[in-house]
């Protein structure tokens, strides 16, 4: 199946496809909206051909539906009709989760996503669990999403900003004990070292994410209420 994957940042939406060599991308922000995204994404992919579309989307979703408005962009995105504004089919999942489902081989892995704000999620024993780790605290005053931010990072340096970084990735061991911890997002080739104990990935694995959404796929991760379930191909075989 041909698929386009969105990647929807708080600083740039991101784009792949299948049979299609790199990645494109437009700006985010604030005044994003779902039909302005959608309508940047029509523009950009013009001469692409895809099927289906994977949509990473930074901010709660349930059932396969977005189930509240992104802390980083604008408003309109709950009850969007994608399908009718793509004409294609449409699978949501949680940006990080989408990261995440690229990464995961077994077991039990956590994902931290370092990006204009910052995301998780934990893949334990092939299902998939969106984290909301930013209102987490780091400080009495402050959670991971001020410390672990962009701004955060360039109000108070890098070095300060991977301290945070460190101490927020311990915190995280300790609640979820991961048998590997996964790093990506924007920010995450700033890390030098990279964390004891963590992989840094690059954006672009989370098409590999995007492609397990869809049946021929290694793995084929299917919505449950909360959380997404994966099948493995030699299983579905059987």
């Amino acid at each position: 199946m041909k698929v386009l994957m969105i990647d929807v940042g708080g600083t740039n939406v991101k784009l792949m496809a299948s049979r299609h060599e790199g990645f494109r991308k437009f700006p985010s922000g604030r005044k994003l909206t779902a039909a302005k995204m959608v309508k940047g994404v029509l523009a950009a992919t013009e001469d692409w051909e895809y099927e289906a579309i994977s949509l990473g989307f930074p901010g709660l979703v349930r059932e396969g539906r977005i189930a509240r408005n992104p802390l980083n962009l604008a408003g309109g995105w709950m009850d969007f009709d994608f399908e009718k504004a793509f004409q294609h089919p449409v699978r949501i999942i949680n940006d990080a989760s989408m990261q995440a489902l690229a990464r995961y081989e077994n077991g039990r892995m956590l994902f931290v996503g370092l990006g204009t704000s910052v995301g998780a999620s934990l893949i334990a024993d092939d299902i998939v669990v969106p984290l909301e780790v930013g209102i987490m605290r780091l400080s009495k005053s402050e959670g991971f999403m001020d410390r672990l931010s962009k701004e955060a990072m360039n109000t108070l340096g890098k070095a300060r900003w991977q301290k945070s970084v460190n101490r927020a990735l311990a915190v995280l061991r300790d609640v979820f004990w991961p048998d590997h911890i996964a790093l990506g997002g924007g920010n995450a080739k700033h890390l030098n070292p990279v964390p004891e104990g963590c992989e840094r990935g690059e954006n672009q694995d989370a098409f590999r994410g995007a492609l397990r959404l869809w049946p021929g796929a290694d793995m084929l991760a299917e919505a449950q209420t909360t959380t997404w379930k994966i099948t493995r191909q030699q299983a579905r075989k059987k």
